[in-house]
Order: structure tokens, then sequence, then C-alpha cells
């Protein structure tokens, strides 16, 4: 093999090689990523087929909420398996479902719908997906999204909505 060829192909190696590289580290990643949100919703299912008790609150505050309402679900262990928080304040409402499963935060489901008094309603869908407490996957409506501020709100109020059932102060975590 003449000497041009053998340094266009080690060339063309030293290039190719850490992009074949970086791709073949990133795949079992996706694989990983894609095997959490498959349990994920497995256990969304699971949750919503039930058994479930359920406790509900209602709450208000001034700038924050006209009419809120918390709603606890419990599996028959009595752990807290969903907690739905819902609102409207204005032209606007909103609805937010936390996952848990085995006491950790799994996902996260939010929808808005509002708009001005006079034109279109508009409706928003959020979803957050988690794993040890890292956001894995954030959509807005059909999207896959970097996470933004809404998958940093729902980990920062995950879990003080379920201490929140003991204390009542529902405003006090979710009005901030």
């Amino acid at each position: 093999m003449n000497t041009s060829i053998r340094s266009k192909l080690t060339l063309l190696l030293i290039i190719l090689f850490p992009l074949a590289s970086a791709h073949a580290t990133q795949l079992p990643g996706n694989l990983d990523t894609t095997a959490a949100i498959t349990a994920i919703r497995a256990a969304y299912q699971k949750i919503n087929a039930g058994p479930n008790t359920v406790e509900i609150f209602k709450y208000t505050a001034q700038d924050c909420v006209n009419e809120g309402e918390v709603t606890y679900f419990f599996n028959a262990q009595k752990e807290v398996v969903k907690i739905v928080e819902t609102g409207d304040i204005g032209d606007g409402v909103w609805s937010r479902e936390f996952y848990y499963q085995s006491g950790k935060f799994i996902f996260c489901y939010e929808l808005l719908i509002g708009g001005p008094a006079e034109g279109p309603e508009m409706k928003s869908e959020f979803r957050t997906y988690v794993k040890d407490d890292q956001v894995i996957r954030f959509m807005e409506d059909k999207k896959i999204m970097t996470p933004e501020v809404r998958s940093a709100d729902a980990l920062a109020v995950c879990y003080k909505l379920v201490k929140a059932r003991t204390t009542k102060k529902f405003a006090e975590v979710l009005c901030h």
C-alpha cells in the first residue's frame, strides 16, 4: 500500500474512531432511558388501575389559586402512589399529577388550559420522567425537549407535597 493511501486511511480512522466510540457509548444510555421510561409507563398504568384509597384537601391562596385541591392516592400498603394538584386563577386552570413508586418520585403530568377572556382557549401538556431523582426525559405536548423550569419545579415540589398532607400547608408548597 502506498504511503499516501496509508496516510489518508490513518487520518480517516483518527477522525472516525472517536465518533464511532462516542456513538457506542451513548447507545447503552439511550437503551437505559428507554427501559426506564417503559417501566415508568407500566407503573403509571398500574397506579391508575388501582385499587387506591383517596384523601382530598382544598385550599386557597391570594394571587396564587382561587380554588385549589390536592388529592392523595394510596395503595394497599398505605404508600402515597399519586398526588393530583388542581386549581384555577383568572382565565386559567391546571392539573398536575405526581406519581411515586416505593416512595420515589417517577413521573409528573401537567395540563394547563387557559387564554384571554376574548379568544381561543389554549392547552399545554408537560411530562417529566424521573429516575433516581434525575430528569431522564421532559416533553412539551408531544415533543421531547431539554428539561426546563417545569421539570425542575416538579422535582422541587414532589416530596414537599407528600409532607404537606400532614401539615396542610399546601399554599406554602405550591405558591412560590
